[in-house]
């Protein structure tokens, strides 16, 4: 399974190791506050949720990512795709821990996961959803390309539906992948 390294950010698939630091992020009112109706997950909860995300990267190419600072090796949180709600479509999603928002991550790990879902994964198109007062995460899709679709229900919630379709020209910089073999890292797997 690759990694996927940015210039500020290890991408990994989730071990089970991950489950305190996946808990501190699903257990953080701040973060859960437009997700899941607002409600911090149980240890239980995030344990399940953290068996499906690894299970995921064993039935697909592609899943959940486990975000880390290059620098600090530190956990911030989570991007990846995964399928959204029984609708045939592929969501692409993120969650940072508060100490982290407001610095890009979201954007540059969203951008590193779109540029390897149409390149190596060979998906066609992507979308996201947030509920639409989720400024925050909407501003995101916006900065990595993705266009306004409209209103839609998912998740038992209205919200705002965001797509993007792979680009016509393969070759463009922004889709090309720098995803790594483990091997290579020279950062270790924490």
């Amino acid at each position: 399974m690759k990694h996927l390294v940015t210039p500020r950010l290890l991408m990994r698939p989730f071990a089970q190791s991950d489950l305190n630091d996946l808990y501190s992020l699903y257990s953080d009112p701040q973060v859960m506050k437009y997700i899941s109706g607002g409600v911090p997950r149980t240890f239980e909860e995030t344990r399940k949720s953290l068996e499906k995300m690894m299970s995921r990267f064993e039935e697909s190419e592609y899943g959940m990512f486990a975000l880390f600072e290059r620098k600090e090796k530190r956990f911030i949180g989570r991007c990846g795709l995964q399928p959204l709600e029984e609708s045939g479509l592929i969501e692409l999603g993120y969650m940072l821990l508060p100490g982290a928002w407001g610095k890009g991550y979201a954007t540059e790990a969203s951008m590193q996961v779109l540029r390897t879902a149409f390149g190596e994964w060979g998906l066609d198109r992507i979308v996201a959803i947030a509920l639409e007062e989720n400024k925050a995460s909407t501003r995101v899709m916006e900065k990595i390309g993705m266009v306004y679709s409209g209103r839609n229900r998912f998740y038992n919630k209205d919200v705002a539906l965001y797509a993007l379709e792979k680009p016509k020209k393969p070759v463009d910089a922004i889709f090309q992948s720098t995803s790594v073999p483990r091997s290579k890292l020279s950062i270790p797997v924490l």
